[in-house]
């Protein structure tokens, strides 16, 4: 985590990719929801808003904890219940 908070560039390329993540996310259907309500990407909708919309409180532990720990489940998840 130290060079990752070290390196200005590298967070906010996280963060900006989490957001987009979870934009994504937002635009999925009420249906997928419904076929898929225990779906991990619901959380990254909601990590996008808190991100998106606190960035000048943003921790950028948290971040760093997203992508090395949550975004790993999610991609898990997607392939999954996802993959054909």
């Amino acid at each position: 985590m130290e060079e990752f908070l070290k390196d200005e560039t590298v967070k906010r390329a996280a963060a900006m990719a989490s957001i987009n993540i979870g934009e994504l996310a937002k635009h999925l259907s009420q249906e997928f929801y419904a076929a898929f309500p225990g779906s991990e990407l619901r959380y990254a909708a909601k990590t996008r808003d808190v991100y998106a919309h606190g960035y000048f409180t943003l921790h950028f532990e948290t971040v760093y904890k997203t992508a090395v720990e949550d975004y790993p489940r999610v991609k898990a998840w997607i392939i999954e219940h996802l993959q054909d």
